[in-house]
């Protein structure tokens, strides 16, 4: 074979093995890129994920905490027994926070109504049983045989949650923040917001004065449990010993409740 042929034949072969080579390694960083791509999504993704749980799992996570601790103290320590029978700022206290603990649950409970599109906890089953907890709570609000006491029907929970909401100070972010503590006291003396709360405020003075049928408290209570156990699964904000259920009181063959 002449050494013209050899060289061409060398030279085509180094030429293939070049393609073949410069192809596989095309192939690996285009595989390690997309590699990389996807695993900075997913970062981002968590990211995302982590500041969306900041912006509503906190708040409405406070919230749970602050109005299951009321609904406790009411039922098994007479909160509101031991402040109306001391002064008259003590019995306002007691009557306007409780009032304001629940307006701000369901304040919060309407701003992720609002914005639940933006809400993913990056697991649909994890959003299937926040919704599940979140309605099971709304149920024992409006729940019949329940008793009358504390009860607020849909339409009425929705009302007080929109009046509790105000647009986000930082006009940079959208969305809303449930108002303060100072702002409800203060706009309680606005007819218009007050009306809203005239049932809850007749059944805090009732409870206050008298043994009422405090059903609809364990139930919700047991409900806000669970909510927080979601939540707060790893116990960090809410110590274990916080978490104890209310008993509900015993039935008897005819599903009465017993009195011991």
């Amino acid at each position: 074979m002449k050494p013209e042929v050899i060289a061409a034949s060398i030279a085509a072969i180094v030429a293939i093995i070049s393609a073949v080579i410069s192809i596989y390694g095309q192939t690996r960083i285009a595989r390690l890129t997309d590699r990389l791509s996807k695993q900075r999504e997913a970062e981002s993704r968590e990211a995302q994920t982590a500041t969306l749980m900041s912006k509503y799992r906190d708040p409405l996570l406070r919230s749970a905490i602050d109005l299951q601790s009321r609904l406790y103290n009411i039922h098994q320590n007479r909160f509101l027994e031991r402040f109306y029978l001391e002064s008259p700022s003590a019995q306002n206290y007691a009557l306007y926070n409780t009032l304001y603990v629940v307006a701000e649950y369901l304040g919060w409970v309407e701003i992720l109504r609002r914005e639940i599109q933006f809400l993913d906890l990056g697991d649909l089953e994890r959003n299937r049983r926040l919704s599940e907890l979140l309605a099971s709570i709304n149920t024992a609000f409006g729940k019949y045989n329940s008793g009358s006491r504390f009860r607020l029907f849909n339409g009425e929970r929705r009302a007080i949650g929109e009046i509790m909401t105000v647009p986000r100070s930082n006009s940079q972010v959208i969305g809303y923040d449930c108002i303060g503590y100072a702002t409800f006291v203060k706009r309680m003396s606005e007819p218009e917001f007050a009306e809203w709360f005239k049932n809850l405020r007749d059944d805090i003075d009732l409870m206050a004065a008298s043994k009422v049928d405090l059903a609809r408290l364990v139930l919700i209570h047991s409900k806000l449990i669970d909510l927080i156990d979601f939540l707060d699964p790893h116990q960090i904000r809410v110590p274990p010993k916080d978490r104890t259920k209310i008993e509900p009181p015993q039935v008897d063959a005819r599903n009465e409740p017993t009195i011991s």
